[in-house]
């Protein structure tokens, strides 16, 4: 009698349930990375719910500038608005006039990223030309070319926390 060796049967090729189960995994995980944040989002709505609070208080600029031959108010008492400390909202720690631009230090139930640092928004007229509309520029947005601003931009708080027209 004569043995005959044979190769041992072949093994089927392909995945295990465990590695297709892992590389699964491996891919949502990359996905969920992938994924903007909703945080820098709803942080930028909420900066422009305090831009929102603020809006009443430019008329007070406009008006002091037009009735002081082309100045702008220096403080708070002077533009007719509460002091610093009492401009709060639900994002806004206080609001600071200082030669026109209103400085908004944002707080209150802001995180971290964002607590604590400034946003100004700031007047921008046409100079020598007192009939001229006053027009806003907020945090890092470009004055237009023929306008000057008022005051000094203060804002530290990053781009992607801040909504496109403070840009």
């Amino acid at each position: 009698m004569t043995t005959s060796t044979l190769p041992p049967p072949r093994r089927a090729r392909g995945f295990t349930l465990i590695e297709l189960v892992i590389v699964l995994a491996v891919l949502a995980i990359l996905a969920t990375l992938a994924l903007p944040s909703p945080a820098g989002r709803i942080t930028q709505q909420r900066v422009v719910e305090t831009l929102e609070l603020i809006e009443p208080f430019k008329k007070n600029i406009a008006l002091h500038f037009v009735a002081n031959a082309g100045e702008f108010p220096k403080t708070n008492i002077a533009a007719g608005v509460p002091e610093p400390k009492k401009v709060v909202g639900n994002w806004l720690e206080s609001m600071e006039v200082r030669d026109g631009a209103m400085h908004l230090t944002l707080g209150q139930k802001l995180g971290p990223p964002v607590h604590g640092q400034i946003l100004s928004v700031r007047p921008v007229f046409v100079q020598d030309s007192p009939d001229s509309p006053i027009s806003w520029v907020c945090g890092y947005n470009k004055v237009p070319d023929g306008m000057v601003a008022a005051g000094a931009n203060l804002t530290n708080v990053e781009l992607g926390n801040l909504p496109l027209r403070c840009r």
